[in-house]
Order: structure tokens, then sequence, then C-alpha cells
């Protein structure tokens, strides 16, 4: 209660604040909108959360090579990447540190892409040059997505034609060999409008064993039946193989930063998805929307120990069915704006692991199939209680089945369990484009598979045995959020968002029992801000500076900061277009953009106890020249500039000794595209 009176009392002085600042000069336009924060159109600043959004601009001048490197530079998100290829890049939203890929919710057009083992995201099988915008909800999104959606939620929208027929091909190459071919075609006729593309990239990598190919291929048809009904069918194919250098000691990691202790651990993957959706405005009795999604996916591993003596593949298949039905309703009620968005999600996702182990001689061969259903239910509701004061409730269940089977044992288990969230939103609209927002949120977070099994050996073969953990139980928690944005000017905007996590049995992987375990209780408390300045028609000037706190509480690690979480992360950036400056023609195709991204010192991966000195803080400076003239960009660019010598993930052994993941040192690029 005491936290909910600070917080109406904070909701007030930020409402009032920007009250007595002087009215705005100029008239200005509705912000953008996005459709990840209520699964519908809405206007950022009707949202009572911290939204923001890459635009399709901002893609092009960035100096991406996968889509997890558009989110580098936002605040309160934190990529880490084990080889520095993009291939085993993980994101973390409000520092959950290691759990912080099962605490995201990645969707693509709306669709999951979270997996139900720790395999997690995979972010080469979406290619950048078909992303239209990317949107990122911070703070818990349970009530509207279910399990996964903790710390945020990052929505990927790709390309729609645009054009009665349009074509595009590029062609890049950098640093470590790499190189990247692609190519799409686009066309409107009529009722009918489809986008297919396709493209090939390779590269080397910075460290030995780092290498990464991959291919895509999909597209997506539009058939509009009438001005009410629309149909549409997605598609993709993704292949890739690649390397795993592994960890290095602190030796190896001063020595020879390039190296690799496991030269032939690699991985290969095929992957690929059809989703067929239905949109229908029904009038004045609201609107339906559907997806039928397939997505199946198969990764082999193989790792060679250090020691001749050992080795382990795996083959991994993992298929999985999603219906998502929603309704949306738009109505008056009792003389104010209604609008009610409720909806089914049900996914039903089947593992299958085949594996072999090489021991001192002997071969093991084992199987384990592991199936989980889930089911939630949603609803939510905006209410306007004032034209500029909007009230936003929402609630979920969700149930979830396991079933597990092994081979080698003949084991079969299964676990049932079903959690609740919630959500209470106040969003008050003052001035032009200015909100300032409260919230609170029950979350919760289901165990992935690897969680929540666990080997045991029993006697007289003492044969390893699956099972499903007993005491692992669902994770939970509650947030308490407020922010500000308040638009200055028309080329000053700035925003402010406080934030407050608590959690009960958060899941995390203790190194002293080499067992998942639940956290007793976990705090996080922290603030994000942002600043976007336009002084000159030509020049665009950004900021953004996140802090979080991130505790344990009760327990062995009772006051211990969660590892692989920094405490500080802060980015700036320069945006300079000449087509203002330069009356030639010629001329004012330039564009220069930069940007530098700082990270604070942070625990290593297994690191509870707080024993070991942190990582080191590390900065990063990168820019990009281009040049557009009518349909055709050339670009050059340059990451690490200054040439920093870092790491962005390191972790603890079970010596407790660290080893560090290098990441890659200066490095360039360059290209070329054409569009018809």
């Amino acid at each position: 209660m005491k936290r909910f009176v600070l917080l109406i009392t904070l909701f007030m002085l930020l409402i009032s604040i920007p009250l007595s600042l002087p009215a705005q000069e100029k008239e200005v336009t509705l912000e953008p909108v996005v459709v990840t924060a209520i699964r519908d159109v809405q206007e950022i600043r009707k949202v009572p959360a911290n939204v923001t959004m890459i635009t399709r601009e901002e893609i092009e001048r960035s100096n991406a090579k996968t889509a997890v490197d558009l989110l580098r530079s936002e605040v309160g998100v934190t990529v880490r990447d084990f080889t520095g290829n993009g291939k085993t890049a993980s994101v973390d939203i409000r520092g959950f540190g290691e759990t912080g890929p099962l605490n995201t919710l990645v969707l693509v057009d709306g669709r999951r892409v979270n997996e139900i083992d720790l395999s997690g995201v995979d972010w080469t099988q979406i290619p950048v040059e078909q992303i239209e915008r990317i949107e990122i909800l911070r703070g818990s999104g349970s009530v509207l997505y279910g399990d996964n959606a903790v710390g945020g939620v990052i929505n990927i929208i790709t390309r729609k034609p645009e054009k009665p027929l349009s074509f595009r091909t590029e062609v890049t190459r950098g640093s470590y060999l790499y190189h990247k071919e692609s190519g799409s075609v686009s066309g409107k006729w009529g009722p009918l409008s489809a986008i297919f593309y396709g493209g090939y990239s390779s590269s080397e990598g910075y460290r030995e064993n780092g290498f990464l190919r991959y291919k895509d291929v999909g597209g997506k048809i539009f058939y509009d039946l009438s001005d009410a009904v629309q149909f549409s069918f997605t598609g993709n194919f993704h292949r890739d193989d690649s390397g795993f250098p592994g960890a290095l000691s602190k030796l190896l990691y001063e020595l020879d930063r390039r190296t690799t202790t496991k030269p032939d651990d690699k991985a290969e993957t095929d992957d690929g998805f059809l989703t067929f959706g239905v949109k229908a405005n029904l009038g004045n009795m609201g609107r339906f929307e559907t997806d039928l999604s397939w997505r199946h996916r198969e990764v082999t591993n193989s790792f060679l120990s250090s020691l001749p003596t050992s080795s382990f593949k795996d083959r991994r298949n993992l298929t999985t069915w999603g219906w998502a039905p929603k309704y949306i309703l738009e109505k008056t009620l009792v003389g104010h704006f209604n609008k009610i968005i409720c909806g089914l999600d049900y996914y039903h996702s089947g593992s299958k692991i085949d594996s072999e182990s090489y021991f001192f001689g002997s071969t093991t061969y084992d199987g384990i199939e592991t199936t989980k259903k889930s089911s939630g239910l949603y609803l939510l509701d905006e209410f306007s209680i004032f034209e500029n004061l909007i009230l936003s409730l929402g609630g979920r269940w969700e149930w979830v089945t396991y079933d597990i089977s092994q081979d080698l044992t003949g084991v079969k288990d299964r676990k049932r369990d079903s959690e609740p969230a919630w959500n209470v939103g106040l969003n008050y609209l003052f001035a032009k484009g200015s909100s300032a927002f409260i919230s609170i949120k029950r979350s919760f977070r289901f165990p992935v598979t690897d969680e929540l099994t666990q080997y045991v050996f029993r006697p007289p073969d003492f044969q390893p045995e699956i099972q499903i953990n007993p005491a692992m139980k669902p994770q939970t928690g509650y947030h308490y959020e407020a922010g500000v944005r308040y638009l200055f000017k028309d080329w000053m905007e700035g925003n402010l968002t406080l934030f407050w996590i608590d959690l009960k049995n958060e899941i995390f992987y203790n190194p002293d029992t080499f067992t998942n375990e639940n956290a007793e209780k976990t705090r996080r408390q922290g603030v994000e801000v942002g600043l976007r300045v336009k002084p000159l028609e030509w020049l665009n000037l950004w900021g953004n500076y996140g802090y979080i706190r991130p505790l344990m509480r009760g327990g062995a690690f009772s006051g211990n900061d969660i590892p692989n979480v920094p405490r500080h992360k802060g980015s700036i950036g320069a945006d300079l277009n000449f087509e203002k400056i330069f009356l030639n023609e010629y001329l004012k195709g330039f564009s220069i953009n930069g940007r530098a991204n700082f990270i604070g010192s942070r625990r290593f991966i297994s690191d509870w106890a707080n024993q070991v000195e942190k990582l080191d803080p590390y900065y990063t400076f990168d820019a990009k020249l281009s040049y557009s003239w009518k349909g055709l960009k050339a670009f050059v660019g340059v990451n690490n500039i200054t040439n920093q010598k870092y790491a962005e993930y390191g972790v603890l052994n079970f010596l407790k000794q660290p080893y560090y993941y290098p990441s890659p040192e200066r490095n360039f690029f360059g290209g070329i595209s054409y569009t018809f």
C-alpha cells in the first residue's frame, strides 16, 4: 500500500510539473502508433508504459548486420553476444542477467519466436533488410502475451508491399571475410499484394571457429476478399551452420583474444514457419483477427571435449503449432469512449532430442521427448474517464501442461500448472504529444523444459534418469511503474520512467548445487531517461541513460547483485543529413550517422556470491557514411572505432575461475543497394 501511495504522489508530481511550463509555440503532429502495447493500433503517448519504436529510417542509418544489433542503443536493453557473429546473441530487458532471454518475449509480426527450451531466440533468421520497424515494450506484458513477457516485449514488424512493382538488391562486404547478398521483389495487383525475398551471408568471424553462414528465403501474400475481410499467408525458411569458439581463461584472453579452445564445436540449423491470418471488420460489431501458425526447427550440435576421451552430440527437433484469435470492440460507454480487446492464445510445442555421448570408450544413446501445451485467456479494457485521462484494466489466466518421456529408462512424467496476471494503468494526456502514466502489474513465467527437468541416478545401474523437478515453481512478481513523456518544443522531446519490480520464486541456475532453483525473492529498482533534439533541419541528436539495481533478497545470496546485469548503461548519437545544406543534386545525398554505447561493470555469470572481480565496463563508437541518389544507395562504416578490447559476456567455471567471451575489435563494412 505504501508503494501505491508513493506512486500516486509521484504521478501527481509528474503531471503537475509540465502544466507549469509555457504552452507549445507550434502545433505538432501526432506521435507514431504501435501495435505491441495493447495488441492493436495505439498512439505511444496513450500507453501506460515505456514504449519506443525503431523506425525504418533508423534501421537504414544503423550499422546493424543482424536484428539484435538494432537493440544495442535502446535504453533498458542489454545485448550480449557469445561468439561476436550474432548467432548466439541474447537480449535482456530490465536486468535479468543470464535468464534475460527467458524473461523477454520476442515476436515477429505478432508471432512468438521464443522456444520452450534454453535455445533462446535465433536472431539471424530475421533479415534486417526486411524489417519495417521494431517496437519495444518495457515492463511486464504478461496480461496480453503470457509466458516470457516479464521484463518486456520486442515485436519485429516486417515489410509489406508499398508500390505496384518494386525490386531491391544489396551487396555488402566487411571485415573477417564477411559478405552478404540479398534481394526482394514486391507488388500490388488489385486485391492481391505480395513480397518475396532471399539472401545469403557468410563470415569467418572475429575468433577462430567463429564462422557463420546462413541463407533465408520467404515472403508474404495478402488478399483483400472485400473491404472488410483480408487474408494473409506468410512463410520463411532459414538454414545456417556456425562454429562455437568457446570461452577463454583470463591468461588466454589477455594473450590471444581471437584464439579458441573449441576448434571442432559447431552446429547446424534448419528453421521454417508458415502463418495463415484473417482480419475481418464487422462494422458496429467490432473487429475479429486470428492467426494460425506452424514452426519446425531442427538443430544438430556437436561438442568435442578438450580431452579425446569424451564428446557429445545431439539432434533437436522442435515443432510448434499456435492459434491466436482476438476480438476488438470500440464503443461509447455511458458517454465515454471504451475499447475492449479479448482473445485466446493456444500453443502446442513438441521437442525430441536424440543424443550420443562418448566417455572413455563407452557410447550412450538416449532420446527425450517433451511436450508443452499452453492456453491463455485475456481481456484488456481501456476506458476514457475524461478525454485526457485513460484507465486501463486487464487480466489473464494461463494454463500449462508438460509431458516428458525418456527412451533409455522408459520414464514418463507430467506436470500441470496455471497462473493469473493483471494490470491497472492510468494515463494522463496534456499539451501536444505529452503524457504521464502510472501502472501496477502482476507477472508470471513458467520454467522452460531445461529448467523444469533434472537427472537422477538410481541404483543399481545408476543410469541417468530424467524427471520433472517437483520443487520447481512458476516465477511470479509485481511491477510498479511511473513515467512522463514531454514534448518541450516541436524539435525537442524527452521521457523519464521509474520502475520497481519485486519477484517471488525467480528461476535461476545455482552453480553450487548444479540445479535450477527458485530464488526466495528478488528486487529491481531503476530509472530510464531519454532525450531527442533536432536543433537544425539537418541535425538530429539523441541520448538515453538507464540505471538498475538488481538484488537477491533472502536465501544464501541475500543482498548480492544479480550476475551479468550492468547498473549503468547509456547511449548517445547524432544523425547528419546534408540534403538541407548542399544545393548540388549530387552532394545533398550524403548523410553521416554516429553513436556511442557505454556498458557498466557487471558480475560474471554464476557469481551469485559476488566474490570475483567484475567484468570491466566498456564503451564503443560506431559511424556510418551513406550516399543516396534516386534508387541507388552506397554506404561504408566502422564499428568500435577506438578499437576497445572488451567482453560482453563472462562466466565462472565450476572452480569459480573467470572465463571470457571476447567481443570484436575495430571492424569495417561497406556496400551498395538499388531499389527500383
